[in-house]
């Protein structure tokens, strides 16, 4: 009986809290950004509605002190290395890529394509080709001394926000394949077997010395790997350690009693076995921990011993096209830049494969760069590039923990840990398997969906009268808009989008207003909203309430406007239609001598 009161009591003071808000005007609280002391303002809430802020005074633009070969200097050709560039040319930034080695790589190595991945590549127009490279799998399966006992299944993680409710198994030199082809059809071409040997900062420019010539450009990326010579010559740390365990590792055909569609873990003591599928019956990825001499030539007649030990089932390997034994690392930098330099992907962090989070983390990167430094380039205020490490930094660093933890309690454990988990894993497992949070929460975790961006200057909550939907620095989700379109159909090309939104039937002119206020900004702007008359062309009619459900239009007549940046994250939200403060933010990523935001 007391629960039942303490809940009356709960939802009468929600409920009068809403009907004050909606009488009075006055808005919850909100997260933001605007400096100030005390616990809340720390926290980053907000009682008041934040004035609107003057436009920033911008320096000089480097164009004007030093003559440039490139823009940016890209120093690595794997899929963070690539993606950089082929996001930079399409802002129109001048790019030129090297990589040491004479050709692309040809072994598969990183093998998963999380959904926030496939997101990315979409809103550059390449998630058809991407699919049609890969095997989509919608779950991992579990198994303990040979016995299946459970697993994730992702049909029922109920991520209605996104259109890729699965893991793409497409193999990294299939994403590098297309990015190339991407890049070449952009005029840019990767310059093979050119190494950096030494670079040297000014306070306007980057002079790398290359094996053949000399480069001056404004910035430069190193997406050179784990041994990266760019983080190196940038005086970056590289701090961690390697875990014990080795691991032998084969694409191989797979003959075995089980299908070869679902990504498998196999648990037995202290070996641990993994079946990834890459392209049916015809090739497949297995490892296994490897206790055989380090320094023997690998032998795939070994893996297939170990493996079977490992899965307790009768496998045959055969026809290999790629193998290797390799050491597990846990490494990250101190940080993200150093002046005009930064570095992404694997010279930024290292980690083991568990989750399948490696290229995702390293394209992310990416995404989060190459608009920051375009808008800099184009006459933006240079500490726009402050917040790259500021905010992928952290990322990172989840990254580094949750793939820890994954490894640890998957294949670092011994001895009597081990027995406990083999003992006690398959009921937990089993358990686990059966409750339908654990699928919705694991698929949100390992497909990226669920990561953020703190409030800061380019991430700003103005005006919020419902927490529900996506604030600032959380993923703008996807969402039906009506039979013809969603609202991935309206972010595309990789630049900064304006979103007006209005539950409230609009006559036809409120919809003259709207569209005129938002085409005076500037930027790639869109409203979607219902009418009252009959269909316009200005406007993309919603015939679903889900687009208002996902963006928090909880209300018949709410409002919103939301700027979403390029790499999909929402760089500012109000609960109304308020366009001079959605102009006023705007001025955050704008030239001084211009008044508009232009993504090339």
């Amino acid at each position: 009986m007391g629960l039942l009161i303490i809940a009356v009591v709960t939802l009468l003071v929600l409920v009068t809290r809403r009907l004050w808000g909606r009488f009075t005007g006055n808005p919850l609280p909100q997260v933001t950004a605007r400096p100030g002391s005390g616990l809340l303002t720390r926290l980053g809430k907000a009682k008041h509605r934040p004035a609107v802020r003057p436009p920033k005074p911008h320096g000089p633009r480097p164009a004007e002190l030093t003559r440039y070969d490139t823009d940016v200097l890209v120093v690595g050709a794997g899929p963070s290395g690539l993606m950089t560039a082929a996001l930079l040319v399409r802002q129109g930034v001048k790019v030129c890529v090297i990589d040491a080695n004479a050709g692309p790589a040809t072994e598969s190595r990183a093998f998963a394509v999380q959904a926030r991945t496939v997101e990315l590549f979409r809103g550059i127009g390449l998630a058809d080709e991407l699919l049609k490279r890969g095997i989509v799998t919608t779950g991992i399966r579990f198994h303990i001394k040979g016995r299946h006992v459970g697993g994730l299944d992702f049909d029922r993680a109920r991520a209605a926000t996104t259109p890729y409710q699965f893991i793409l198994m497409a193999p990294q030199s299939e994403v590098e394949e297309l990015l190339l082809q991407d890049l070449a059809r952009h005029g840019v071409a990767v310059r093979r077997g050119t190494r950096l040997t030494q670079l040297h900062q000014t306070g306007n420019a980057v002079t790398a010395t290359l094996t053949d010539r000399t480069v001056t450009a404004r910035y430069v990326v190193g997406a050179d790997g784990a041994h990266s010579t760019v983080r190196q010559q940038l005086g970056l740390s590289f701090d961690g350690d390697k875990y014990g365990q080795r691991y032998l590792l084969a694409d191989c055909r797979v003959e075995w009693p089980l299908d070869h569609a679902h990504f498998r873990v196999f648990m037995n003591g202290t070996r641990i076995g993994l079946f990834l599928p890459l392209k049916g019956a015809e090739n497949s990825r297995v490892m296994v921990t490897d206790f055989g001499d380090p320094e023997a030539p690998f032998d795939l007649a070994v893996l297939q011993d170990e493996l079977r030990e490992a899965m307790r089932l009768p496998v045959t390997l055969s026809a290999p096209t790629w193998t290797s034994r390799y050491r597990v690392h846990l490494r990250g930098v101190d940080s993200y830049r150093r002046g005009r330099g930064f570095v992404v992907g694997d010279a930024a962090h290292i980690h083991s494969p568990a989750g399948g989070q490696g290229m995702n983390t390293g394209l992310h990167d990416a995404a989060n760069l190459a608009w920051k430094l375009a808008a800099v380039i184009h006459g933006a205020d240079p500490d726009l590039l402050d917040t790259y490490d500021a905010e992928r930094h952290p990322a990172g660093v989840r990254l580094l923990k949750f793939t820890d933890r994954l490894y640890r309690v998957a294949a670092g454990l011994h001895g009597w840990r081990a027995w406990l988990r083999d003992t006690a894993g398959p009921f937990l497992i089993g358990r686990m398997s059966a409750a339908p949070i654990p699928h919705r929460k694991s698929f949100h975790r390992l497909s990226q969906l669920s990561l953020g961006y703190r409030p800061s200057g380019i991430n700003v909550n103005e005006l919020l009268y419902s927490l529900q939907g996506p604030l600032a620095g959380q993923r703008a989700p996807d969402a039906r808009i009506n039979s013809r379109e969603q609202v991935f159909d309206l972010l595309r090309d990789y630049r900064l989008h304006v979103l007006a939104l209005s539950r409230r039937h609009l006559t036809t002119a409120e919809i003259t207003e709207t569209t005129r206020a938002l085409h005076a900004l500037g930027v790639e702007a869109h409203l979607v909203a219902r009418v009252e008359a009959r269909q316009d062309d200005r406007v993309h009619q919603a015939d679903s309430a889900q687009v208002f459900e996902h963006y928090g239009l909880t209300e018949p007549d709410s409002q919103a406007l939301y700027v979403v940046r390029p790499d999909g994250h929402v760089a500012w939200r109000c609960d109304e239609l308020d366009f001079e403060a959605c102009r006023a933010f705007l001025t955050t990523f704008l030239s001084p001598a211009d008044d508009t935001v232009q993504a090339a």
